[in-house]
């Protein structure tokens, strides 16, 4: 255990400078979520502090790849909050150093990190663009186990169902067709202009959904998408019965709806039920 909560910190440190210049200025303190034993500790500042810089570009190279999957949020982030300095600053956030100590995704945790740390725009861009990451990273669907009356039931992993801004929905989907042409390195140019926020107002209930044919965004009726929301956990049958019927459903209509969804592999059976 201890050598892998090592190898994580040895990437970290290879990516934050700031987070070297602490281990060197105080090892026993500067990782105190981290189960190290003391030679362990004292390994990290063995080296000349130097070398933990040799490589320059790691940092933008790791930018590049992520940015394959956040095209959007991105240019934005580049041309209107900070530009590449504000995303290169990932890599010494929290959100970065927990993703790499946790073993998490990171594509995932930079969507996150941006739908939070930014503009209005940029968090309705990479929404869109986590949820694709999300889906894209789900497990091929086998056979569809029946629903079951008395069993559970929860959203099937390759879809994403969120609300967010028309405005920033409507600029995500004029923004992509013009970056789609020149890759990361239209991404990355600064000064080639993207389509302005539209006159737009309210909010937008989205589904995100990958099939055979790929990953699709559309928007898609609230209550769907709010159904969906509510499954994300699994819950009873029966609980999502009741729920429905809050939305004017019948017992007979509900069970039917949540068999259609199951069918189209929307949902899901089984797992384990909220509390």
């Amino acid at each position: 255990m201890s050598a892998l909560a090592l190898q994580r910190v040895v990437v970290r440190m290879l990516f934050d400078e700031h987070l070297v210049d602490r281990v060197y200025a105080d090892p026993a303190g500067a990782l105190p979520e981290v189960d190290l034993t003391d030679a362990e500790r004292a390994w990290l500042v063995q080296p000349d502090k130097r070398r933990w810089r040799a490589d320059p570009l790691r940092r933008y190279r790791a930018l590049q790849a992520l940015l394959e999957e956040y095209p959007v949020a991105g240019a934005l982030v580049i041309r209107e909050a900070g530009g590449v300095q504000a995303l290169d600053a990932y890599f010494s956030d929290p959100a970065f150093h927990r993703c790499i100590q946790d073993r998490g995704v990171l594509a995932l945790s930079f969507g996150r990190w941006l739908a939070a740390d930014f503009t209005v725009d940029v968090a309705a861009a990479a929404r869109v663009e986590l949820a694709l990451a999300r889906v894209r990273r789900a497990a091929e669907p086998g056979a569809l186990p029946p629903l079951d009356a008395q069993g559970t039931v929860h959203t099937a992993p390759w879809i994403d169902a969120f609300v967010t801004t028309q405005a920033g929905l409507q600029r995500y989907l004029a923004c992509r067709p013009v970056l789609a042409q020149g890759g990361t390195a239209l991404v990355l140019d600064g000064q080639q202009p993207l389509p302005p926020q539209p006159a737009v107002t309210g909010t937008a209930t989205v589904l995100v959904e990958r099939s055979a044919q790929g990953a699709a965004v559309e928007e898609s009726p609230a209550a769907l998408v709010q159904l969906l929301r509510w499954c994300q956990s699994p819950r009873t049958v029966a609980a999502t019965v009741e729920w429905l019927a809050g939305h004017d459903l019948d017992p007979a209509e509900a069970r039917e709806l949540l068999g259609d969804l199951a069918n189209d592999g929307l949902l899901l059976a089984g797992g384990a039920p909220t509390p």
